[in-house]
């Protein structure tokens, strides 16, 4: 397989990863391939948030904001098969533990959610529904696009600036297919969206989307040593809503405002 098949195939395993999408007999890849699929992840973010659209069209027509909000997050999570909800969950569960790091990367791996995971979780949703129901109109549909979009490019920040805690497993092998392609097309992706969408107003989504996943990581990097699968996932989750709540204040005093749409 030449290079450029195999980074084209990336999308689908992209889609695969990110989505319960499967357009093939499942199949297993070696690291480095599945790895350099990540280029793709924003692609594979806005075909979540078009679904987010178009349930979002045609729940408002039947029901008021707040129930609409609920059913939208429900569909995310589905969306994703809880991916990187489990990731919320367990990486709050290892941060909270009192002890080693070996410890905490243990209670990680276990797939059992303490106290500090459901914590964590009720937080996220919670920030999820707050904002989906307070979007305004002139920036819903962009903001229900761009959002996950640029919350899984965040893998690039921060597979970039942190460590693999493990010498192997899901975060090692991120971090080994970042290049030399895979964190250059993923940033384009994600800059093409949020420009189309937002024009340069969107750059500062980018940036919004950025320094909260690369805030907690780094906060997990510290006791971790480094970063796990699942502090990807958490970031993704946090990037995403910090997107939404950025667009719900910045729409609120009129300072962004959607190109399409």
């Amino acid at each position: 397989m030449n290079a450029v098949a195999r980074y084209l195939g990336g999308a689908l395993i992209a889609f695969e990863f990110l989505t319960p999408l499967r357009l093939r007999r499942v199949q297993t890849y070696d690291d480095r391939i599945f790895a350099e699929a990540l280029g793709w992840y924003p692609l594979a973010g806005l075909l979540i948030g078009a679904a987010l659209v178009v349930a979002d069209r045609g729940l408002s027509s039947l029901l008021p904001a707040g129930p609409t909000a609920v059913l939208l997050v429900a569909l995310l999570a589905l969306a994703s098969g809880g991916l990187h909800l489990d990731g919320v969950a367990d990486t709050a569960d290892g941060m909270a533990l009192q002890g080693d790091r070996a410890a905490r990367l243990g209670v990680m791996s276990e797939g059992n959610t303490g106290p500090a995971g459901v914590m964590a979780l009720v937080l996220v949703l919670l920030a999820q529904w707050t904002a989906l129901a307070a979007l305004p109109d002139p920036v819903r549909v962009p903001a229900l696009l761009i959002a996950p979009v640029l919350a899984r490019w965040t893998v690039v920040p921060v597979g970039i600036l942190f460590a693999s805690a493990r010498p192997r497993g899901l975060g090692h092998a991120m971090q080994q297919g970042l290049w030399p392609a895979a964190a250059p097309l993923a940033t384009l992706i994600a800059l093409a969206a949020a420009i189309a969408m937002f024009g340069a107003p969107g750059l500062v989504l980018v940036l919004v989307a950025g320094v909260a996943a690369v805030i907690l990581a780094g906060a997990a990097a510290r006791m971790l040593e480094g970063v796990t699968g699942d502090v990807f996932g958490a970031s993704i989750e946090v990037a995403q809503v910090a997107v939404w709540m950025s667009l719900v204040a910045a729409a609120s005093k009129g300072w962004i405002a959607p190109l399409l749409f």
